[in-house]
């Protein structure tokens, strides 16, 4: 039987491969739909806006430019808000550049009545635990001159400082009782003090910023003899044993920055017998503190609170009312004396 041959299924490969190749070029090659999405930092800004770029054009940053005709500048808004900015920075940052300098002032004023403090107590312990008299501008005997005859040391009329701390004179403070323990003059002022002299040199740079707590031996001791206030009845301590008798040293007050309202001279009073007004005023020359010393030695400075003491205050003899809202002159007065 003779078998008949079967046509062969085989084909040209290279003849199918150009039939493709030629269909290709004759037909246009879809094109793939673009494809939407987040990215961190290309085409697409908000979800679905727009098609993302192709890989060969170069992403631009996140916020694209403006649109063709538009200057990219700011609003007006945008430029209050910068300029606001700027303007509580600077509002911050000055504080923070005058703080170096207030603290400085403040070391230095510190010191001062560091040294104060010493000589007091070694004038003391030089003379029989005996303090040394603090004289007040009513006494009759209100030196003018350092070289006042009954002023000198040893007299009856002498004084831990001298006059008015408004005369230019430097021997008001170098003919003080304590100025041989100091030996220098310029101990006597604050440096955050710009007071100026309104006695001899007017207008040049007062001498003393410090005064004394009226109840170290003052002399006179505050009587009161102007009506219509009473007549205190608190210690007037002559010496140290006094005062180590009758209250913690560590709380009585010897030197005190006085206020540019009140000071005049040497004697700083607060009359507990006015429990809600100020006789003299505290300086403020610190960002509202003021520096003073203790008969234990120490050193320290308090912050002020009082409105009338921070804004200078002043009415003679008869004192101004205290800040209600205040502890500040409660505060001074435990720290003055104590009531016999």
């Amino acid at each position: 039987m003779k078998i008949q041959k079967q046509p062969s299924l085989s084909f040209d490969l290279s003849c199918w491969r150009n039939g493709r190749e030629a269909a290709a070029r004759q037909e246009p090659r879809p094109t793939k739909p673009a494809k939407v999405g987040r990215r961190s930092c290309g085409a697409i800004s908000i979800h679905g806006l727009r098609p993302i770029k192709s890989v060969e054009e170069p992403l631009s940053l996140c916020r694209s430019g403006p649109p063709s005709g538009q200057t990219d500048a700011f609003t007006l808004t945008e430029l209050l808000v910068v300029i606001l900015t700027l303007a509580m920075l600077g509002a911050l940052l000055l504080p923070a550049l005058a703080s170096p300098q207030i603290k400085d002032q403040q070391l230095q004023c510190l010191s001062n009545l560091q040294q104060l403090q010493v000589a007091w107590t070694s004038y003391a312990t030089d003379n029989s635990d005996r303090l040394a008299q603090d004289l007040a501008s009513d006494s009759g005997h209100y030196a003018t001159s350092g070289t006042e005859t009954g002023s000198q040391p040893g007299q009856s009329w002498a004084s831990w400082v001298l006059g008015d701390a408004g005369n230019s004179d430097v021997t008001l403070i170098t003919r003080g009782l304590i100025y041989p323990y100091v030996g220098n003059w310029t101990v006597y002022k604050c440096p955050a003090d710009t007071r100026t002299c309104s006695v001899g040199a007017v207008g040049t740079p007062s001498l003393r910023s410090y005064s004394m707590n009226a109840w170290m031996d003052g002399v006179p001791p505050w009587t009161a003899n102007i009506t219509p206030l009473p007549a205190p009845q608190q210690v007037d301590f002559i010496n140290l044993t006094e005062i180590n008798s009758n209250m913690p040293p560590a709380m009585a007050l010897v030197f005190i920055e006085e206020n540019p309202a009140t000071i005049n001279d040497g004697y700083w009073l607060q009359n507990l017998d006015q429990p809600t007004d100020w006789i003299d005023s505290a300086a403020h020359y610190h960002n509202n503190a003021s520096c003073m010393t203790f008969a234990d030695g120490h050193c320290q400075s308090r912050r002020w609170t009082d409105s009338n003491v921070l804004a200078n205050l002043a009415n003679s003899w008869f004192g101004f009312p205290c800040d209600p809202t205040s502890g500040d002159l409660a505060w001074v007065q435990a720290r003055c004396t104590i009531a016999k």
